[in-house]
């Protein structure tokens, strides 16, 4: 199958508009979020629920619910998600609040779900939908036609090729829904993760460190990481949280193409390069490449690099060329911060080193966290 073919089969997998003629469904929701199922009655008065599954149902649970709808009081049989083979033919219905938490939580739930060999579902947030839509680019395919399909046909796994087809179809139709979620959570792709004994190089930290703590446990304690914050206050939090994790070392600097000092928008949860100074939300900050650092601390070896710099990967690894051609290191890079990052970065990796087996996952319910991960072919 070429890819202009899997653009045009890809499915929407997530719909906010669950269709008339769904009459028996299951709906699926965290406790904090039943309180939408009241109204979710309310606006499906044709709509009977068979069945709810709440994966954190407490042990001593009722086996029903009851709540209260326009006709009347229903009663609900309820389970945890280990329980989704008993709505085998109902229509699955998440239920999850509408902002950027409720997105979180879906994708969550979505992950549980196909684990479970479910990717079909419906989501409801109210009144309107929550998420997951942007700017449509329907222009996207036709315009890269050509540099498109040359990376689909370098992906390793079918699995990668229907990803890489739905985001495209995504981008062109500005609806996420399109996207399978992987059952594994982003930057631990089954091929190429962090690993007990890696020298890993963290590129784009924050002062959310759930991910860095996540990666110190998985060298252990005879691996090091060595990790990139260029916003001196975002860097400064983080060290503290990290201070338990004396094998991760954070660098109060960015990564990029070489070393020097650029000038960042600073936000709240991530920044981003400018080209000059913006009323007081900008900042000068320390910049280096992959090359100049690994070659200053003398690292006899890299295994991991993930990069996850706000826009700026092709930027990071065109510093990390050196690198990459001597060490081999598998690479989790970020491809949803720019459209054209879809090309550019599998065909810059695959041109640098053609000795890589190149995968792609999605891992939200919405237009983050599309990654490729590239793991090295021994000979």
């Amino acid at each position: 199958m070429n890819l202009e073919t899997s653009i045009n089969s890809a499915p929407l997998l997530r719909s906010w508009d669950l269709p008339d003629s769904a009459r028996h469904v299951c709906c699926i929701a965290m406790r904090e979020d039943l309180v939408l199922l009241p109204s979710f009655l309310e606006r499906r008065p044709k709509s009977k629920i068979r069945l709810l599954l709440i994966p954190d149902l407490p042990a001593n649970n009722p086996e029903y619910m009851r709540f209260s709808a326009s006709d009347g009081m229903v009663v609900i049989p309820v389970c945890g998600l280990r329980g989704v083979e008993r709505a085998a033919n109902l229509e699955k219905v998440i239920l999850c609040r509408p902002g950027p938490s409720g997105a979180v939580v879906a994708a969550m739930l979505c992950r549980s779900l196909t684990a479970c060999g479910v990717r079909d579902v419906y989501l409801y947030a109210g009144r309107e939908r929550g998420f997951g839509a942007r700017k449509a680019l329907p222009d996207f395919y036709r315009q890269h036609e050509a540099r498109l399909q040359k990376v689909y046909g370098l992906l390793a796994d079918e699995t990668s090729r229907e990803v890489y087809a739905a985001r495209i179809k995504a981008l062109m139709t500005g609806e996420a829904g399109y996207l399978p979620l992987s059952a594994h959570q982003e930057y631990y792709h089954p091929l190429v993760r962090p690993e007990y004994g890696d020298i890993m190089l963290d590129g784009g930290v924050s002062d959310m460190v759930g991910a860095q703590m996540q990666f110190a446990q998985s060298v252990g304690e005879t691996g090091r990481i060595f990790g990139f914050e260029p916003i001196p206050a975002m860097a400064a939090i983080a060290r503290k949280k990290l201070a338990g994790f004396p094998r991760y070392h954070l660098q109060t600097a960015g990564l990029g193409e070489s070393t020097g000092q650029v000038c960042f928008k600073n936000l709240r949860d991530s920044s981003h390069m400018v080209l000059r100074p913006d009323d007081g939300d900008s900042i000068l900050c320390q910049m280096t490449s992959v090359d100049d650092f690994v070659g200053r601390h003398r690292l006899g070896r890299i295994s991991c690099i993930k990069l996850d710099v706000e826009g700026a990967e092709m930027l990071a690894l065109a510093g990390s060329r050196q690198t990459i051609l001597k060490h081999r290191p598998k690479l989790i890079v970020c491809l949803y911060h720019k459209p054209s990052d879809m090309i550019d970065i599998p065909l810059f990796i695959h041109e640098l080193v053609k000795e890589y087996a190149l995968y792609i996952a999605h891992s939200s319910c919405v237009f983050t966290d599309t990654i490729l991960y590239a793991c090295p072919i021994r000979s």
